[in-house]
């Protein structure tokens, strides 16, 4: 009856033992989220359900603004296609109409060309031309070749004469001036005019490639001695311009 005893106060102690393990609180299970606030802290939320976390939204993709287009030369200047030179007017008026029965805008001009530079010896221009014909006697009676310049830029004034080369020009103005005239030199570019068959601007290189080579076959056995070139329209100029 003793053992009896003892055996159920040890059943009780340790049913008891164990009623007091259970009641214990289970340890919660800490998670570290680390939020953005004002003022720049970081704060330790526990217990947090992981369902419950707020999900970043996606960032949208920054669109790469397109790189801007280079620019086109503005007022790029046109080019005008020349073909010639002719010898004779008729020979461009025929080349010219050629053309304008294949649709090509053309005709015949005749164009200041660049010749050869010159040199002008010269005293400047005076107050009248009595008084350019009263220096023109003392001139002559001192034995220098000259005449007055009727018009011009430099009408009034008096010539010596026009040479090609720099070397003579500068020799006679040194002599002049060694006997006391104020002569001086400048240079004159020459200018002679052609005949050439012009394509209008618009034509141009295209309206020159749009013709067959036959055409230009036939044109260059018709007129040995021409040619074809390009130059910049605005460079041309005809003897009607002046």
């Amino acid at each position: 009856m003793r053992w009896i005893f003892i055996l159920l106060a040890v059943a009780n102690l340790g049913l008891f033992a164990w009623f007091l393990s259970n009641d214990r609180p289970a340890a919660a299970r800490v998670t570290p989220v680390i939020a953005a606030e004002e003022g720049g802290g970081i704060s330790l939320v526990t217990e947090a359900d992981p369902a419950a976390l707020p999900v970043p939204e996606p960032q949208p993709k920054r669109e790469r603004s397109p790189a801007p287009e280079r620019s086109t030369r503005a007022g790029a200047e046109a080019l005008c296609t020349l073909v010639g030179p002719f010898a004779e007017a008729y020979q461009g008026e025929d080349v010219a109409r050629r053309l304008q029965a294949l649709q090509i805008n053309a005709a015949m001009r005749e164009i200041e060309m660049q010749g050869q530079m010159r040199y002008w010896v010269y005293l400047a221009p005076l107050n009248s031309s009595q008084e350019a014909f009263r220096k023109l006697r003392e001139l002559q009676a001192a034995g220098i070749d000259s005449y007055v310049i009727p018009k011009g830029s430099l009408e009034n004034g008096i010539s010596f004469g026009i040479f090609s080369e720099k070397d003579r020009a500068e020799t006679l103005t040194n002599e002049l001036q060694d006997r006391g005239f104020a002569a001086q030199f400048r240079e004159e570019p020459q200018t002679y005019l052609e005949r050439w068959v012009v394509l209008a601007a618009g034509e141009g290189a295209a309206g020159a490639a749009s013709l067959a080579e036959d055409f230009w076959d036939q044109l260059q056995l018709d007129y040995p001695d021409i040619g074809r070139r390009q130059n910049l329209c605005s460079e041309i100029r005809t003897a009607q311009a002046e």
